[in-house]
């Protein structure tokens, strides 16, 4: 008895959706077919691939390589499907770009002139700070804060990010704080200080600022660089934020010359997106937006 792709094409969505009803909506079937689909696909391999627990259906090791062999199966369809249709040499299309909630608004500077240029190409940000997997196609592009370990995708180096420390100006003025002066060890403390938590709390400012600040003077902590800047606008204390994000807004003032802290950009791409016109386009455009602004975005300078 022979595999059916399309029980395989089920068992990927049980594991893609990890659960048998939610697998069922996004399949829009019944859960009977799902677990008849399942059925039939144990039977023709001749082991089971699931098990049934208080929390539902829960794969196995055989059921997780199985799943695996899908995934493969899927994207290979995929690509067949891209080339012989000749999507891939057309400057039209969805581009799927991933980033960082603090970097799109600095992204939408690129998009306009890659709009006139290239107006049947759709570019659809995906926001997310946690690292989307672009080997499960959840993202065409990602522009990431971190070198990529996976050595399938292919990567490259954008420019380096600089940290600078920023306050409102009405802020600083009250609070005595000298702009663009060198610092003096401790020279934060008794300064009212809006920090970072969660995944921002180990990102390089993030780290910077807790070790540079005693925790007595934190007023506010955030989950996010924008919640931060906005915390900071709205004159609540001051904190590092990274330069692109600074030097946008007029209302804020950079307390520190030098940058505080810095991390490399990477824009990473799936390996067969290297051959595709779309996503070409589109990285070409977003690293000539990166080249152009390098020293803004390293804190060399501030934005025009």
């Amino acid at each position: 008895m022979g595999v059916n792709w399309d029980d395989l094409r089920f068992l990927l969505e049980l594991r893609r959706a990890g659960s048998l009803g939610a697998a069922a909506r996004a399949l829009k079937v019944e859960s009977s077919t799902m677990s008849r689909r399942l059925a039939s696909l144990e039977g023709a391999l001749g082991t089971q691939l699931a098990a049934r627990t208080p929390e539902g259906l829960v794969l196995n090791d055989a059921g997780e390589l199985a799943a695996e062999f899908a995934e493969t199966i899927d994207a290979g369809i995929g690509e067949l499907l891209r080339r012989i249709g000749g999507d891939d040499q057309r400057e039209e299309g969805l581009v799927r770009v991933s980033a960082t909630e603090s970097m799109t608004p600095f992204l939408m500077r690129g998009l306009q002139a890659l709009r006139k240029a290239y107006p049947n190409i759709q570019v659809q940000l995906v926001v997310s700070n946690a690292a989307i997997d672009l080997v499960r196609r959840e993202a065409d592009v990602a522009i990431r804060l971190f070198r990529e370990q996976n050595p399938v995708l292919v990567t490259r180096k954008l420019c380096d990010v600089g940290w600078s420390v920023y306050a409102a100006r009405t802020h600083a003025e009250q609070r005595g704080l000298t702009v663009g002066a060198a610092p003096s060890p401790g020279w934060l403390d008794g300064q009212a200080i809006v920090s970072y938590r969660g995944p921002p709390a180990r990102s390089a400012g993030g780290a910077w600022l807790s070790a540079n600040t005693r925790r007595e003077d934190v007023v506010l902590s955030c989950e996010s660089v924008q919640a931060v800047a906005s915390a900071v606008k709205a004159g609540l204390g001051v904190s590092a934020l990274p330069c692109f994000v600074g030097c946008d807004d007029p209302t804020l003032v950079r307390i520190t010359p030098d940058v505080v802290a810095s991390v490399e950009a990477f824009m990473v791409i799936p390996p067969d997106h290297r051959r595709t016109v779309r996503v070409r386009i589109v990285t070409d455009a977003l690293a000539h937006l990166f080249e152009q602004e390098r020293a803004v975005l390293a804190g060399i300078e501030t934005a025009s």
